[in-house]
């Protein structure tokens, strides 16, 4: 069940719609800034609440999907989930400006496509992007030992349940994250779920896998009646990131609602 549930995920993400930079996001700017990370080249999208409101106790981590930085409605909903938390919101360029290309897209060969996500997401790599990205928002002023929260879309899907398993791929971080929330995720099957260690937020799109698989996983954690599922039937895959279409008034809606899941989600299980 679980090789066939990541099957299924690939295909819904390459025969979803084709993406764009802007979405339906018009003119919209978005209101925070890429900034350096590191020295090794690491840069990413932070964007902070206004003066006087940002929490010095916890910041958000968020993982963009497979094509990157730039896009806006990913960027807007990261500005929708600062204003809401008081909290800073921070992407990592994790693809170093080499996100999967949106001319390519929908992929001609699965094969190549998967070998590529399967690249680019290996924890040795990604695991010391996130120190980088803890480190920068330490230097902000968030506290060392306060845990982080984490929203991933997509492919950031399956980032967020490795950050979230604090006994196993999580373990040598050197800080821990408090809670993790997943947007139309790919590339996850039951089996990622097992070493998850904190309440999860998982909101699929109507097109995406079935989620029960991976809720019967978690409903066996101590923690498991404090996770949370909210399928968006309406919706299909990217839908909050970038296949985000603003100008659509349902699809706006949605991506409003999944926001305020995502913000509520945080501030019950992040310090204040």
């Amino acid at each position: 069940m679980s090789t066939s549930t990541k099957e299924e995920g690939i295909r819904v993400c390459c025969n979803t719609g084709h993406p764009t930079l802007t979405g339906g996001c018009g003119e919209y700017v978005p209101q925070g800034k890429v900034v350096q990370l590191d020295d090794s080249g690491l840069n990413g999208y932070v964007v902070s609440p206004k003066e006087g409101q940002i929490s010095s106790k916890s910041a958000i981590v968020a993982v963009y999907d497979i094509f990157g930085l730039d896009i806006v409605s990913t960027r807007r909903f990261l500005d929708l989930i600062a204003e809401q938390t008081k909290k800073r919101v921070l992407m990592p360029d994790f693809f170093r400006g080499q996100p999967w290309p949106l001319s390519k897209f929908p992929p001609t060969d699965p094969a190549i496509f998967k070998n590529w996500v399967e690249d680019v997401g290996k924890w040795v790599d990604f695991s010391k992007d996130l120190k980088s990205a803890h480190q920068f928002l330490v230097s902000t002023g968030v506290d060392a030992q306060s845990p982080l929260g984490i929203i991933g879309f997509c492919w950031g899907g399956k980032q967020v349940f490795m950050a979230c398993s604090g006994d196993t791929h999580a373990q040598k971080l050197g800080f821990k994250f408090g809670a993790g929330v997943v947007l139309h995720g790919s590339f996850i099957g039951p089996e990622d779920a097992e070493g998850i260690t904190v309440p999860i937020l998982f909101m699929p799109a109507g097109n995406d896998p079935p989620h029960e698989p991976i809720k019967e996983v978690l409903d066996k954690k101590s923690f498991g009646s404090q996770c949370i599922y909210h399928r968006f039937e309406t919706e299909t895959h990217g839908f909050a990131a970038a296949r985000g279409d603003w100008t659509n008034d349902c699809t706006r809606k949605s991506i409003l609602k999944a926001a305020k899941f995502t913000s509520d989600f945080f501030g019950k299980h992040l310090p204040q």
